[in-house]
C-alpha cells in the first residue's frame, strides 16, 4: 500500500506544478483535512473538499511563478512523509524565495483524507516517527 499511497501524493504535487488546484477530486475524502502549523498567516485546520480547495488556492493566488523539486517521500503505515524544495516569485512585489519545507499526507481507502504542511524540512518526518531517518 505504500508505494500506492506514493504516487497517489506524487498525482497532487504533479498537478499543483500544472496549476491544477486544488488538485485530483477524486483521490480525496470528502472529509478531507488541510492543516496549517501554528506558525503559519492563516494556522489551524480546515475540513471538507470546499475548505481544502480554498486553502491550496489561497497558497498559490500571490505566486506569479512556482516550481517545485520533490526531495524526499517516506511512506509508513497510511501517511507519507513529503521533503520539498520550492521556487517563487511573487506576482506583486517580484520577490523570488527558494524553501524547504515538508508535508505529512494521511490516506485512507486510496484517498487523502488529511494535509498537513511544516515549516521544516524534518517536521513531517518528525511527525510520521521517522526522526533517526
Amino acid at each position: 500500500m505504500s508505494v500506492e499511497n506514493v504516487e497517489i501524493v506524487r498525482r497532487f504535487y504533479d498537478a499543483w506544478a500544472r496549476n491544477e488546484l486544488p488538485g485530483p477530486l477524486e483521490l480525496m475524502d470528502p472529509e478531507i483535512e488541510y492543516v496549517n502549523p501554528p506558525r503559519a498567516v492563516e494556522p489551524g485546520t480546515r475540513r471538507g473538499l470546499t475548505a481544502f480547495s480554498g486553502a491550496v488556492e489561497k497558497a498559490f493566488e500571490g505566486l506569479e511563478t512556482w516550481q517545485i523539486e520533490l526531495e524526499r517521500f517516506s511512506a509508513v503505515r497510511d501517511q507519507v512523509a513529503v521533503v520539498v524544495r520550492y521556487r517563487a516569485r511573487w506576482r506583486e512585489s517580484g520577490v523570488e524565495v527558494e524553501v524547504r519545507e515538508s508535508a505529512l499526507w494521511t490516506l485512507r481507502d486510496g484517498k487523502v483524507s488529511r494535509y498537513a504542511w511544516f515549516h521544516e524540512p524534518a517536521d513531517a518526518l518528525e511527525a510520521a516517527g521517522l526522526q533517526g531517518e
